[in-house]
């Protein structure tokens, strides 16, 4: 029963994470913090090979569309990501090591995730009326790959919201192709993470009980989000990128107030 729970949260995160390019990370690592089952570290391996494996289904996928940007200023997004999610698993290691309490790190992690989602939901909600930078050299690419690779990784959860929002105001993408964006510097970064930890001694550490469950969900999460995301327009998109917003600030308060009510304890 416990295993289909976490199929289930998996996905319908990732289904959903697929079609506005959020990931799924977003929602999956504050539930996981919520259930209260696994360790932090655990909960962001978890859901970071999750996502992983929703993000390259939902890649090979989408790769034969065309598109507005090219795809090799979305592959350097990416790699620059990878730079990005390498140097963020190694602050949160480092992190966790300084803080020496897993409730230290869950407010961290959810008041700089809470933080994130308020800024890009009010991005959102009047984006119209802000001019987009359409940023053109290959430098802002790479940094811009850098900033948002370090905090997928280390917030544990594919960086999407701030993905979107980020590329749309930054290179004047469009809702859709910002979400595929998206997704490709959301598997760099993953990937890299998952490399320090094998690099770093592996996944011995770990509670990784879950881990079959959720990635089979996460590759139908993926195979369906991409399948429904070619067909539902823009508009739709948007109203499921702010809903899941939404979703998670709710979840961010509750495990927030949760934490520092166990360090008073």
């Amino acid at each position: 029963m416990i295993a289909l729970l976490y199929f289930c949260i998996a996905l319908i995160c990732t289904f959903a994470g697929a079609i506005t390019g959020m990931g799924g990370g977003v929602v999956i690592k504050p539930v996981l913090d919520m259930m209260g089952d696994f360790d932090s570290a655990s909960i962001g391996a978890l859901s970071s090979i999750t996502v992983l494996a929703m993000s390259i289904t939902t890649f090979a996928r989408q790769l034969r569309k065309k598109r507005q940007v090219s795809i090799a200023k979305l592959i350097i997004l990416g790699i620059s990501s990878a730079g990005g999610g390498a140097l963020g698993q190694y602050i949160f290691e480092m992190m966790t090591e300084g803080a020496g309490n897993a409730h230290t790190i869950k407010i961290i992690q959810n008041s700089i995730l809470l933080f994130l989602i308020v800024w890009i939901f009010f991005y959102m909600l009047f984006r119209n009326k802000i001019k987009p930078l359409h940023l053109k050299n290959i430098v802002f690419y790479i940094t811009v790959g850098m900033i948002l690779g370090i905090l997928s990784s280390f917030l544990g959860i594919g960086g999407g919201p701030l993905n979107v929002a980020i590329l749309m105001l930054l290179f004047g993408m469009e809702i859709k192709e910002a979400t595929f964006a998206s997704i490709i510097t959301i598997m760099f970064a993953q990937i890299a993470k998952v490399a320090m930890i094998l690099i770093g001694g592996g996944f011995g550490s770990y509670n990784l009980s879950m881990l079959p469950y959720m990635v089979v969900a996460g590759v139908v999460g993926g195979l369906l989000g991409s399948l429904v995301g070619r067909k539902i327009s823009g508009k739709v998109t948007v109203i499921a990128f702010n809903i899941m917003q939404i979703t998670v600030m709710i979840i961010c308060v509750i495990n927030i107030v949760a934490a520092s009510n166990a360090l008073k304890i």
